[in-house]
């Protein structure tokens, strides 16, 4: 507990370390720690352990990421596959499936020796969440399982399968309309995933997987290539609104649809 009464998690104040927090709370952070000696203290902790772990570990972030980890690679080689095939009903589904699952790997690669098991996890939900992003934005025909038409439906599919209430978030006055949405594998469990659109075309999508965790995060801005995330943690599940848009805009996307999901 800090001397003004407000409780700062780690989580929290791991994220101001790695300098992943909105500007806004980068801010609020630097007031509070600079009234709260605890938790200051703590995040000098986290600053020494984090300069020792690049010590050691830094050379590996510069190493390349084998080519078999490569999952846009792969799943770009595996749907061309399918359609030779002839597969069409089944090709988007099965490379899904794949991108998902190699996108966990090549996150692996990244985070060994350097990540804590949360924030592991972390990158693995990001990672999944990129590549189903990239596999389905630019799908004319078929870029969701089940039509904003059929909302209501979309949402009561859902909720069963990923075993929580799903709230769809209503974004058009952040001018982005619902397409749909789709069930998607992630790890052992299911992922939902909501796919928006504006008027000039531009899409974004929001990941939705159940968490077993506890407690909040606060906002975390990841970029990976042309393509940014916005990740946070609620009570029960944990999101990813993925995009090409500049962070201020992908950020305000994020809280709107986090007000409508908490």
């Amino acid at each position: 507990m800090s001397s003004t009464g407000k409780t700062i998690s780690r989580d929290i104040l791991h994220a101001y370390v790695d300098g992943e927090l909105t500007q806004e709370m980068m801010a609020e952070m630097e007031r509070h720690l600079a009234a709260n000696p605890d938790d200051a203290a703590l995040v000098a902790a986290f600053r020494r352990d984090r300069e020792a772990l690049h010590a050691l570990y830094g050379h590996v972030e510069a190493e390349p990421v084998p080519a078999a980890l490569s999952a846009h690679r792969i799943a770009r080689s595996r749907r061309r596959e399918l359609t030779r095939w002839g597969l069409t009903g089944w090709s988007n589904l099965a490379a899904a499936c794949l991108a998902v699952a190699v996108a966990a790997s090549a996150g692996g690669w990244y985070a060994r020796g350097l990540m804590s098991p949360a924030a592991s996890m972390r990158q693995a939900l990001v990672d999944n969440a990129v590549a189903a992003h990239n596999l389905y934005v630019s799908e004319i025909v078929h870029p969701v399982e089940v039509a904003a038409s059929q909302e209501e439906h979309l949402a009561a599919w859902l909720s069963k399968r990923l075993d929580r209430a799903i709230v769809i978030p209503d974004l058009r006055d952040r001018g982005f309309d619902l397409v749909g949405g789709r069930l998607l594998p992630d790890g052992s469990g299911p992922a939902a995933q909501f796919m928006y659109e504006d008027r000039s075309g531009r899409r974004v999508t929001l990941y939705v997987k159940p968490t077993p965790e506890t407690g909040q995060s606060a906002f975390r801005f990841v970029e990976e290539g042309r393509t940014a995330a916005v990740f946070w943690r609620d009570e029960t599940i944990s999101c990813s609104l993925v995009g090409e848009l500049a962070r201020n805009e992908l950020e305000g996307l994020a809280k709107r649809a986090y007000e409508q999901l908490g």
